[in-house]
């Protein structure tokens, strides 16, 4: 299969980062988050008490060719070091950089309120006291919340299931057979009310990873779509394939090579929360800055030209019933892990968006998923008449419905 659609956003810390949990994150000794909140002490606990307020994001190449892009919070991390051994201006936004060069203090906040940091026609003060981030030129007063709905997991688990085997095959980390429980997108993004005008999704995990899904069935093999369902499979095994694909789900057992592969209403794209009738684990961020887990959310594609495992494209051994083949179709790729933010194309015109590097982190501990865009959004629950889960739309009075959820 060519290379995936995989959607590494820059982040520039684009809007909405104001959770409970992502406010005020001050490293210990760090005094910068003091003098911004001595200058505007109405700002903490907002979005701006946040590291994103003068950091943004960066990239770094993994191999020849290929580079990684990391939100603000992972970015220092890597280019500053757990250490503190590297630079960390070069961590900073343009706000963060005139902060800096104008002396790192209260008075620097103060002395760079009437300079336009980001460019984008405001002042940082008037971009500050209306809750928009001054060095991020996406980020401002005129701009609205662009439509949105939370689902809580108790939302999600009392939709229709749709239950599903298949064949998730890897380029690189080993293929596996799995059964899966989840919804399906298609009802999911008209539970929402999905507009006319929408045009496909792209989804988020918190890691900054993101896969783009038209709703319609295209030609380009590298786009697997939302709406409707993909072809019957076979199930797929030979005398060498243990070496490289995982048969050990229960849903494996007592199928053959070349079985069919049946599945009520068809095989669909859904939003799978269980795998072999367990919940899905977690995701979290491990030491070397990856995504371990699949939880609580992973958007779960079938292949759309069927094929059987390859080995992996690491391995020396392609001696092999199977060799890796990279024309064939290795939909685990598309399968976005620890899914949390669903945008429906295009936003809105004159809508925000959401820093998809840094929000995310609290929806996976309370398995909650976001869906915003071109929606109608605003959607009351209807069990929970409180609106404690967050839902609602950019006529709510709160320009940060991020910040609404906790």
């Amino acid at each position: 299969m060519r290379k995936q659609f995989k959607f590494f956003l820059m982040a520039l810390c684009l809007v909405l980062i104001g959770t409970a949990a992502f406010s005020a994150y001050h490293h210990e000794g760090e005094i910068d988050s003091g003098n911004f909140i001595a200058v505007y002490p109405d700002m903490a606990g907002t979005k701006l008490d946040h590291c994103a307020l003068c950091h943004s994001g960066g990239e770094y190449e993994k191999k020849e060719g290929v580079f990684v892009e990391l939100g603000c919070c992972q970015w220092c991390h890597y280019s500053y070091g757990y250490d503190g051994s590297g630079n960390i201006v070069d961590t900073l936004n343009t706000y963060g950089l005139d902060y800096y060069t104008n002396g790192r203090n209260a008075s620097a906040i103060t002395a760079i309120e009437g300079l336009d940091s980001d460019g984008d026609g405001f002042t940082n003060k008037t971009e500050i006291t209306a809750e928009k981030f001054p060095g991020d030129s996406g980020d401002d007063p005129d701009k609205t919340v662009a439509p949105y709905r939370v689902y809580t997991g108790a939302e999600i688990e009392a939709m229709t299931a749709h239950t599903q085997f298949l064949l998730m095959n890897t380029s690189r980390s080993g293929d596996f057979y799995a059964q899966y429980t989840g919804v399906p997108v298609e009802e999911l993004l008209k539970n929402a009310g999905i507009l006319d005008s929408a045009t496909g999704i792209t989804v988020y995990a918190p890691d900054g990873w993101s896969n783009y899904h038209p709703l319609e069935k295209v030609e380009e093999a590298e786009l697997y779509h939302v709406n409707g369902t993909y072809p019957e499979s076979v199930f797929s095994r030979s005398d060498d394939s243990e070496n490289w694909c995982d048969y050990s789900a229960p849903s494996c057992t007592g199928r053959s090579n070349g079985d069919p592969i049946t599945v009520g209403s068809g095989l669909k794209m859904i939003l799978a929360y269980k795998r072999d009738g367990v919940n899905l684990e977690p995701g979290i961020l491990n030491t070397e800055n990856k995504l371990v887990g699949e939880g609580p959310y992973r958007v779960v594609i079938p292949q759309k030209n069927i094929s059987p495992p390859d080995q992996s494209s690491k391995s020396a051994d392609q001696d092999v019933t199977w060799p890796y083949n990279y024309e064939w179709d290795h939909n685990a790729g598309a399968c976005s892990r620890t899914a949390t933010i669903i945008r429906v194309e295009p936003l809105p015109e004159g809508t925000t968006d959401i820093d998809v590097m840094e929000a995310g982190w609290d929806y996976v501990d309370e398995k909650m998923i976001i869906i915003y865009g071109a929606i109608t959004g605003g959607a009351q629950p209807p069990d929970n008449p409180d609106n404690s889960s967050g839902s609602g739309s950019s006529d709510s009075s709160s320009d940060c419905f991020i910040g609404s959820l906790f």
